[in-house]
């Protein structure tokens, strides 16, 4: 029942909504060979590593393009999630209760949910780290090397995934430091010699992060340059700001207003505390399994928030892998006070598990039907505008021009020829070049979306170059872009010869396009031949 949840939740209204930017890009991106997306990753010090692209790329050619289909990936990577945390409350002997309401979190969280339909890697990160930390326990309780196999080839793949996969491998060895120094695992009597069997996890578990570093060392190196200039696109949060924006997501999503974070924040604390309680009380398997959570938890958060210090790096959607401990812990909380004799536990319990439930159901009602936390800002409307513009002319005579570089258009324009003027960020001469190269390839047609951007073309480039060379024949607005038609005229007109009685001849005209359809632009052009002083008015 719960996977049936998780799934519907996810698949519900999967491809209703537009892409964003960032899914957009990693279509285009997935798009190219396997190599060349290798190559261009290292190339363009591209910040995310590899295996989601070839996961798309292999996915796209059986299921197709659609939003849903590019989506359908990280949906079922959130499944399986839900599947996962099951698993690993299990492993840590948090009992089947707990465990299924770690699962019910998950499936109901509106953070996972809203990554589940988001066509990027944080999924598939969030359930490749799990399965890691799983193994990670597997080896730890005497797995052996067919754990320790599986373990090493999760780990890389989601290092592969995502970067901050390295954090929940800090956190997996911090862990294991921490349940050794306090014996936690300890199965031997003080004083006494460890024998073979107990010997075994630890070289076990060595030569997995041996192995494992010395697979993931070249693309390491290789990719080190971008790991260390990406400039960063997030912000750096305080340390007060970073707890609230961590714990209210974690507890109700993305789509919270503002003034009610803190109020979910401490909320979310005061059950992850609670559950920490709970589990310091339930003899060594309970602090066993603290020892884990907590590091699997507060490591991957801490980091990158310690890595945002410099640079402006750190996201809520950055943390999505530091999500499963926290819902665990919280599961632990509710498991204890539900199934408490007292009768007060027992109705905090319930109120606790009531109040997540209303958050989840208006943060997941936000997110579909709010404006503010919509990814529907009228790309469509937006596309659709500029094909019925481009209508009836041959695809060599036409482009479709934006003024600040934005994959998301160019997915929903399908084959339309399109550049971005200026080409790079304020470039006044580029985009005069670029106007003229268009000019000189007998481009008749130019279809402009201007928006506001302060960031690219905060001075108008865009249209002022185009003018130079076309002439301005229509506008219209659609959302937050003015959409405007430029033209020039073909090189040779049709003679027409039509003398008027002033003396006026209309030599040649040119329309453009011969085959109109509803809500297009025609275009005539007239070429007027007589004295200079007949030659007047518009």
């Amino acid at each position: 029942f719960l996977l049936a949840l998780a799934l519907a939740l996810r698949v519900d209204r999967l491809g209703s909504q537009e892409l964003r930017g960032d899914e957009a890009f990693g279509y285009f991106f997935s798009l190219r060979p396997y190599m060349d997306i290798v190559h261009a990753t290292l190339r363009l010090r591209e910040p995310h590593p590899v295996a989601s692209y070839f996961i798309q790329r292999a996915w796209l050619g059986w299921a197709g393009h659609s939003e849903f289909a590019l989506r359908f990936i990280s949906a079922w990577c959130g499944v399986a999630a839900t599947a996962l945390i099951y698993r690993l409350g299990r492993r840590l002997a948090l009992g089947r209760s707990a465990s299924l309401v770690g699962a019910l979190l998950l499936a109901i969280s509106p953070y996972a949910i809203w990554h589940s339909q988001d066509a990027r890697m944080y999924t598939m990160s969030l359930a490749l780290t799990l399965a890691s930390v799983i193994l990670a326990l597997m080896i730890w309780q005497g797995g052996g090397g067919r754990a320790g196999a599986a373990y090493v080839v999760v780990s890389w793949l989601a290092l592969h995934t995502h970067y901050f996969a390295a954090f929940v491998l800090l956190a997996q060895n911090l862990a294991w430091i921490v349940l050794h120094y306090r014996g936690l695992y300890a199965r031997r009597r003080p004083g006494r010699a460890p024998d073979s069997g107990e010997r075994a996890p630890l070289m076990v578990w060595l030569a997995s992060q041996i192995v494992l570093a010395l697979l993931y060392a070249p693309w390491l190196l290789a990719a080190w340059g971008a790991l260390t200039t990406y400039p960063g696109a997030a912000d750096s949060p305080s340390w007060a700001a970073m707890g609230v924006r961590s714990l209210s997501v974690f507890a109700v999503g993305e789509t919270v207003p503002a003034a009610q974070r803190i109020g979910w924040a401490g909320l979310a604390a005061c059950g992850a505390i609670a559950g920490a309680a709970s589990l310091a009380r339930a003899g060594d398997a309970g602090r066993r399994a603290l020892v884990v959570l907590a590091s699997y938890w507060l490591v991957p958060v801490l980091v990158t928030w310690l890595s945002a210090r410099s640079r402006p790096l750190f996201n809520e959607r950055y943390l999505i892998a530091a999500a499963p401990p926290f819902y665990l812990l919280l599961a632990a909380a509710i498991a204890s006070n539900v199934g408490a004799r007292s009768l007060l536990r027992r109705a905090l319990g319930g109120i606790f598990v009531l109040a997540l439930l209303v958050g989840a159901g208006l943060s997941l009602d936000r997110a579909y039907t709010d404006p503010a936390f919509s990814k529907t800002i009228g790309w469509r409307e937006l596309a659709t505008t500029m094909r019925r513009f481009a209508a009836g002319m041959p695809l060599a005579q036409i482009r479709l021009v934006d003024n600040a570089p934005d994959p998301t258009l160019w997915y929903y324009t399908g084959p339309l020829p399109h550049l971005t003027l200026p080409p790079a960020a304020h470039d006044r001469a580029a985009s005069q070049r670029a106007v003229a190269e268009l000019a000189a390839a007998d481009v008749r047609r130019v279809i402009l979306a201007r928006k506001g951007s302060a960031s690219w073309d905060a001075s108008d480039i865009a249209p002022t170059t185009l003018a130079e060379a076309y002439t301005l024949i229509g506008e219209t607005s659609v959302r937050d872009w003015m959409v405007q038609v430029y033209v020039r005229p073909p090189t040779t007109l049709t003679s027409v010869g039509a003398r008027f009685a002033n003396g006026v001849t209309l030599a040649a005209a040119a329309v453009e396009p011969l085959t109109l359809s509803p809500g297009g632009i025609v275009a005539v052009h007239l070429r007027w031949e007589g004295k200079p002083e007949a030659l007047t008015g518009s």
